[in-house]
C-alpha cells in the first residue's frame, strides 16, 4: 500500500523505505522540499516541467533532478579533479548502498532518491552513467568535436530524461529513441545558452573541430567578438540541435501518451533556438539571455493539446 506523506496540500507517491513510518514521512516530506527548492533555484525549466507531471511521478522527477544538479555542480564548485573525483566517488558509493540495502544516509537528495528507485524501480546503469559522463569532464575544456558534445549530452541529458520516462511508468523503445533526440537537442542548446556564462570566466566549451574550421579562436570568443566566424559556428551547433529536436517530433505519434510530459523542455529548446535565429545567431545578444517569462504557460498550452 501507498503511504501518502503529506506536506502543505502536497503529497508524496512514496513507501516506507523502513521502520517507524512517521519518522521515516516527516523526513522524506522536509527532503522533498530540499530537492524541489534547489531545482527551482538551479533548474527553472525542469521545476516548471516538474508543475506539470502527474501528480503520481512529480516525486520521482523531482528526484531525478535534484540528483542532476547536484552532479552538474561538481564541476563548477571545485578547481582541482581529484576533489571532483572524490565527491563522484560520494555519489557513486551510496547509490551502490541503496541500490543493495534499500537505505540511504540522511542526506536530502539521497532520500528521496532512495524512496524514488524503490517506488518507481528506477535503473540502476541510468542513475550511475550520470556520475560515470561527468568523471571525465571535471574541467571546463572545449569538446574535441561536435560528435563528442552530442555523446556527453546524451548520457547525460537524455539519461535524465529516461529515469523521466521510468517515474511516468513508460516502457518503449519508441519514446526512449524519440528521448534521445530530445536530450541531445537540450545539450546542444545549453552549450548556446551558455556561451556568454563561460566567456565571462574567459572558457569555452565550443567543439574545437568546428572552431578550427571556421577560424574562430579561443581568444575571440572570450573577447566576444560576435564576427561571421562566431555565427556560422553558432549555426552549425543550433541547426544539429533543430535536426534532434525535429526527429523528436516526428516520432509523437509512436509515442504512448503517458509518455508526453516527458517532452515539454522541447518548448523552452524551440523557443531560445527561435530566438537565437532572429537575432541572427549573436548568442551575446541580450534577448537571448532573457528568461522566458511566457515559458510555464506555453508549456500548459502544448500539455493541453498533447503536443510538444
Amino acid at each position: 500500500m501507498v503511504l501518502r506523506c503529506t506536506s502543505g496540500t502536497r503529497t508524496l507517491g512514496f513507501r516506507p523505505i523502513a521502520t517507524s513510518a512517521a519518522r521515516r514521512a516527516s523526513q522524506l516530506s522536509s527532503s522533498f522540499d530540499y530537492c524541489r527548492d534547489l531545482v527551482k533555484k538551479h533548474d527553472r525549466e525542469h521545476y516548471l516541467n516538474t508543475l506539470l507531471m502527474p501528480k503520481a511521478a512529480r516525486a520521482g522527477v523531482v528526484a531525478v533532478r535534484a540528483y542532476n544538479v547536484s552532479l552538474a555542480s561538481v564541476r563548477e564548485n571545485v578547481s582541482d579533479a581529484q576533489i571532483g573525483r572524490m565527491r563522484l566517488l560520494f555519489w557513486r558509493s551510496n547509490i551502490d548502498q541503496i541500490c543493495k540495502t534499500g537505505e540511504a544516509p540522511e542526506q536530502p537528495i539521497l532520500t528521496v532518491l532512495a524512496a524514488a528507485i524503490r517506488e518507481y524501480k528506477l535503473t540502476k546503469q541510468w542513475i550511475l552513467q550520470m556520475i560515470t559522463s561527468r568523471e571525465d569532464r571535471l574541467s571546463d575544456n572545449p569538446f574535441s568535436s561536435l560528435n563528442e558534445a552530442e555523446q556527453y549530452y546524451d548520457k547525460t541529458f537524455s539519461t535524465a530524461l529516461f529515469l523521466t520516462l521510468q517515474c511516468l511508468g513508460v516502457q518503449s523503445m519508441e519514446a526512449d529513441h524519440a528521448i534521445s533526440h530530445l536530450g541531445r537537442a537540450q545539450g546542444l542548446t545549453m552549450m548556446l545558452h551558455g556561451i556568454p556564462y563561460f566567456a565571462q570566466q574567459r572558457k569555452s566549451l565550443l567543439p574545437l573541430d568546428l572552431c578550427l574550421h571556421h577560424g574562430l579562436t579561443q581568444e575571440s570568443i572570450v573577447r566576444k567578438e560576435v564576427d561571421q566566424a562566431m555565427r556560422d559556428l553558432v549555426y552549425d551547433i543550433a541547426a544539429q540541435a533543430h535536426v534532434h529536436l525535429e526527429k523528436a517530433c516526428k516520432l509523437k505519434s509512436t509515442l504512448p501518451k503517458e509518455a508526453l510530459p516527458a517532452f515539454l523542455p522541447a518548448v523552452s529548446c524551440r523557443k531560445y533556438l527561435s530566438t537565437l535565429q532572429r537575432n541572427n545567431f549573436d548568442p551575446f545578444h541580450p534577448i537571448c539571455a532573457r528568461r522566458d517569462p511566457w515559458l510555464l504557460y506555453r508549456m500548459t498550452w502544448k500539455k493541453l493539446r498533447a503536443d510538444y
